[in-house]
């Protein structure tokens, strides 16, 4: 086959005559006498290919020429759609004047038999449209109860057509199976902005060879009106504020008006029963005709593309499916954003919450569970390359009760006093059968991507109850550390001893509209690595390895217990973690020595006090939601880490005698990056409880800061002879001269030989970060001291340096996503703000740490160059270096200095100062495994040259049927391995 379109499937009955089943009657195990074709179209060479799909084999038509032929058309196919009785097959052509459908029975799609006539464009009838066709759809005008089928619409007068010459080719859809009713042919027009309704009989019977023009019945122009007024989005629980939270200076979640002026360009047709929905390229609408009366269809209020992360965005669409209605009553329509970036996306519309009166019911859906997915928009479905089609299939395989017959739909029972046939399907111990990932049972969704990948989507999984952990939450509102809540008993999901659930790591591992795990998110000797893991405890490492710090004046990183899911039930639960295979739990002496569970030898002790000896440095992964995690990093907590790498277009200005200078870099996007100056850093005291006596002082020692990272001109560059470069002077010494120039420059900020230990003098505290530009002043002076040591950097530095930015006094965690809640504030000065308390979504992300000082530990201090104590550092609230201060450990949720509790998406744990204060580049390193995987098919496992064009379900097989325009054809993926059909697994 070349360059595949699109494809349809017919079952054929080989009696005599030949005849059109529906598509349920195939393939025909008893007989053998009916079978299954897939007819393909081929773009390159105006044909339509015939795949006999029970055969494994690609039909021959002319086999009396070497090679494949196949079916002739007028022109380039485009839609292809069969009729639900499988009669007959309607092809769309296009071509300059040859537009047109040309209409393909069943009879005749097959190789002629001796003494029938060749196939060839005079075999077909086919009728001729003044435009481009674009998608086709087979709609049924019902019959009335006790009226005659309609051959025409009302008022409608078709010419008469001449009688057939012969009946080489019957076809009569007056006779088919499927529902009663007139086959109608819904076309597309994208050029004309409108749909046109053709009678799929008048249609056939016209002479075949000939090509007359086509003669509407209906004519739909896609003018429905958009709302004139604003919209809400219907937000979930956790984007919503909570009651009492000011939100005065929040931009409300809001859609703008439509503008929607544009001519209606229809793409994609999905039809519903007495429903279509129709894609619009050019207009933000998805169009809803009801056609319980195809003549008369109706456009009732479309659906309203919008983008929640980009309201003022126009949405278009390029094509739409619509689900089937699932047995708990849901029904959903995806669309593909085709202009969404930076790939083409689907919106998710839900049809049993949409009113009458409520256009904003209208939206696409915005999901819950938001905030903890930062790759996936909170409206969209994103994937990693533009979607080109979509589908939706919905299946089940009963279990058997005694009588030998099985109920559709049923969904898996976890609870341990449960009986009847939800219990039926319950994972099995080695999860070979019941509860699994790739058992799809229940309705899916599947997005066909342009790199191949074919995603496979939970909708409604039916087993999804049996897809959790064993532990229960009674809370109907709070989540626990898994993600679990409004379970109906406080009762472990166990039965005799064994699980009734999977075991899995969290109660999100099956979401609705989400993609879907690939595996179980379980980490065992058995299962392999994948539920969110460590690969070992983190590691301390120290930039300076000429300086020896023992173990006790190390820091420490360590884990600590979770809160209780209900905050008016005080108490925390004990921290876990996963360590390669190993279970780790913290637990009590008294449990320990009780052997109570879970510590009872099922998972081994976590340590978490750091006061006691030899306890390894750990931390805790939550469990809430496995999509937050990439599938593997490397993270790194770095004390003074650096906010991104080198960069070298930082200019320097500044006016004589200030004490504050612009760094200016316009491409830098420091609030991108993160950056925190006074004012943003100060608003982290406050919610630690810094005093507001001492929060200044505070915020300008956690404020970051720049480090010039760059080298001074060569020795030989005339800037250090003629002119500012030859006045740079050095330090004033009573006992030395004053040196001038580069040799100023080297005894004022050192060299670069040790870029770990670049000399203090080279920092730039931020006093306001702005989009490109920072304000700062020096690091490490006071007084008049600040202006010259200004003058001093800009002396040596003047031009281009390189520099970084880097966290203040604080642990700053690197190599993950380096979520922050940065961005540019809305004032002209475009400075950088805090937006978490704004936009929810934001609101689990954090990348900084502040450790907690042991209040009883020594001040440290140092002799300076007179011989005098100076105290360094002291465990004391009013030292504006200290994060928090406590001496209760360990620190626990609630308790003192939990202010200092780290937590994110990822991680979580407490940073504990050591004997010695932290310097920079200190580090605690781990590695993390077991993210979230998304289930898929490829086409890349046939070839690496592809250009997927369309899907198509068989479900009498199970087979998903992909087209590509590239080398692969027609593939065949079977639904209950996520494999290729074999033996021959595509054509």
């Amino acid at each position: 086959m070349q360059s595949s379109g699109r494809v349809s499937f017919v079952c054929r009955g080989d009696d005599n005559p030949a005849s059109g089943h529906k598509l349920d009657e195939c393939p025909d195990y008893d007989h053998g006498t009916r079978r299954t074709l897939a007819l393909v179209t081929q773009t390159a060479t105006y044909e339509v290919a015939v795949v006999d799909l029970d055969g494994q084999s690609i039909v021959d038509i002319d086999q009396t020429t070497p090679g494949y032929s196949f079916l002739r058309v007028g022109a380039q196919p485009g839609a292809i759609v069969s009729t639900p009785g499988g009669a007959a097959t309607f092809v769309g052509v296009s071509g300059l004047q040859k537009n047109g459908i040309f209409a393909l029975p069943t009879t005749c799609v097959l190789a002629p038999k001796e003494g029938e006539p060749a196939r060839d464009l005079t075999s077909w009838a086919a009728c001729h449209l003044s435009s481009a066709p674009g998608d086709i759809s087979v709609l049924v005008d019902p019959v009335l109860d006790g009226a005659a089928p309609r051959t025409t619409c009302p008022g409608v007068t078709l010419r008469p057509t001449t009688p057939r010459v012969d009946d080489a080719c019957p076809a009569d859809l007056t006779q088919e199976g499927g529902p009663a009713g007139r086959r109608k042919l819904l076309v597309a027009l994208p050029d004309e902005h409108k749909l046109v309704l053709l009678d799929a009989q008048h249609l056939l019977d016209q002479q075949p060879g000939t090509f007359g023009e086509c003669e509407p019945e209906a004519t739909f122009a896609l003018d429905a009106d958009a709302p004139t007024m604003p919209l809400s989005p219907i937000l979930p629980p956790d984007l919503t504020p909570e009651a009492g939270t000011d939100t005065s200076a929040c931009v409300t979640p809001s859609y703008p008006v439509l503008d929607a002026s544009a001519l209606p360009t229809p793409g994609g047709l999905a039809v519903a029963g007495e429903r279509v929905y129709v894609a619009d390229r050019t207009k933000p609408l998805v169009h809803v005709l009801d056609v319980s009366d195809p003549c008369t269809g109706t456009e009732l209020p479309p659906l309203l593309p919008y983008s929640y992360s980009s309201p003022n965005r126009v949405v278009t669409t390029s094509r739409v499916a619509v689900s089937p209605l699932s047995p708990s009553g849901q029904q959903f329509v995806y669309a593909i954003d085709q202009d969404d970036q930076p790939t083409a996306s689907v919106m998710v519309f839900d049809l049993a919450k949409i009113k009458a009166n409520d256009p904003n019911t209208r939206t696409p859906k915005v999901f819950d569970g938001a905030p903890r997915q930062p790759y996936m928009p909170a409206d969209r479905l994103r994937f990693s390359a533009p979607v080109r089609d979509i589908s939706f299939v919905m299946r089940d395989f009963p279990k058997p009760n005694d009588t030998g017959a099985g109920q559709f739909g049923v969904s898996c029972d976890p609870d341990p006093d449960a009986s009847g046939p939800g219990t039926e399907y319950r994972p099995n111990a080695d999860f070979t059968d019941g509860a699994r990932p790739v058992n799809l049972r229940g309705l899916f969704g599947f997005a066909m991507l342009t790199n191949g990948q074919i995603a496979v989507i939970d909708v409604e999984d039916f087993d999804g109850p049996c897809r959790r952990p064993v532990t229960t939450n009674t809370s109907t509102e709070f989540e626990d550390l898994h993600g679990c809540k409004n379970d109906p008993t406080a009762t472990p999901y166990t039965l005799n001893g064994k699980p009734t659930v999977t075991g899995e790591s969290s109660c999100r591992i099956v979401e609705p509209h989400r993609p879907r795990a690939a595996s179980l998110s379980i980490s065992s000797s058995t299962n392999g690595l994948h539920a969110p893991t460590l690969r070992a405890f983190p590691q301390f490492s120290n930039p300076n390895p000429a300086e020896v710090i023992t173990v006790e004046q190390q820091p420490k990183m360590l884990a600590t217990d979770f809160d209780t899911p209900d905050p008016e039930d005080p108490g925390t639960l004990p921290a876990e973690v996963n360590v390669s295979t190993q279970p780790y739990v913290h637990c009590t002496p008294a449990q320990l020595e009780a052997r109570l569970p879970p510590c009872d030898g099922s998972a081994q002790p976590l340590f978490i006090d750091p006061k006691q000896p030899g306890v390894p440095n750990s931390l805790t992964l939550p469990l809430i939601e496995p999509r937050s995690y990439a599938q593997d990093e490397a993270p790194s907590l770095v004390f003074e880490g650096r906010l991104f790498g080198d960069r070298t277009s930082g200019f320097l200005q500044l006016e004589p005698g200030a004490t504050e200078a612009i760094l200016r870099d316009p491409d830098a996007n420091f609030c991108g990056a993160g950056v925190e100056d006074g004012d943003t850093i100060r608003a982290r005291g406050e919610a630690m409880g810094i005093p507001s006596a001492d929060l200044g002082a505070w915020s300008a020692a956690h404020a970051d800061y720049v480090q010039i990272t760059s080298d001074f001109p060569a020795s030989d560059d005339p800037y250090w002879f003629v002119g500012r470069g030859s006045e740079c002077a050095g330090l004033v010494d009573p006992n030395r001269p004053t040196v001038f120039g580069r040799d100023a420059c080297i005894k004022n900020f050192g060299g670069i030989d040790n870029l770990a230990a670049l000399r203090t003098e080279r920092d730039l505290t931020v006093l306001r970060a702005h989009a490109g530009q920072l304000d700062v002043t020096p690091r490490t002076c006071s007084g008049d001291g600040c202006a010259a040591r200004l003058a001093q950097v800009s002396c040596c530095f003047p031009a281009g340096s390189a520099y970084t930015v880097r966290a203040s006094n604080q642990w700053l965690l690197t190599g993950t996503a380096g979520l922050h809640d940065l961005a540019v504030g809305p004032g002209a000065d475009r400075r950088c703000e805090h937006t978490a308390s704004c936009d929810l979504r934001k609101q689990y992300f954090e990348q900084r740490a502040f450790e907690v000082c042991d209040s009883s530990l020594p001040p440290e201090t140092h002799k300076d160059e007179n011989g005098n104590d100076v105290t360094d550092f002291t465990c004391a609230v009013k030292d504006p270096k200290v994060g928090c201060v406590g001496e209760d450990f360990p620190v626990l949720p609630g308790g003192a200095a939990s202010a200092c509790l780290f937590e994110n998406l990822t991680s979580r744990f407490v940073v504990y100062r050591g004997l010695k204060a932290s310097t920079r580049g200190m580090a605690f390193s781990w590695q993390t495994t077991g993210g979230f995987t998304p289930q898929s098919m490829s086409l890349l496992q046939q070839s690496s040259s592809v250009s997927p064009q369309s899907l198509g379900y068989l479900s009498e097989q199970g087979w998903l049927a992909v087209v590509d325009a590239s080398t692969v054809g027609l593939a065949l993926f079977d639904l209950n391995s996520l494999g290729v059909v074999l033996p021959s697994p595509y054509f």
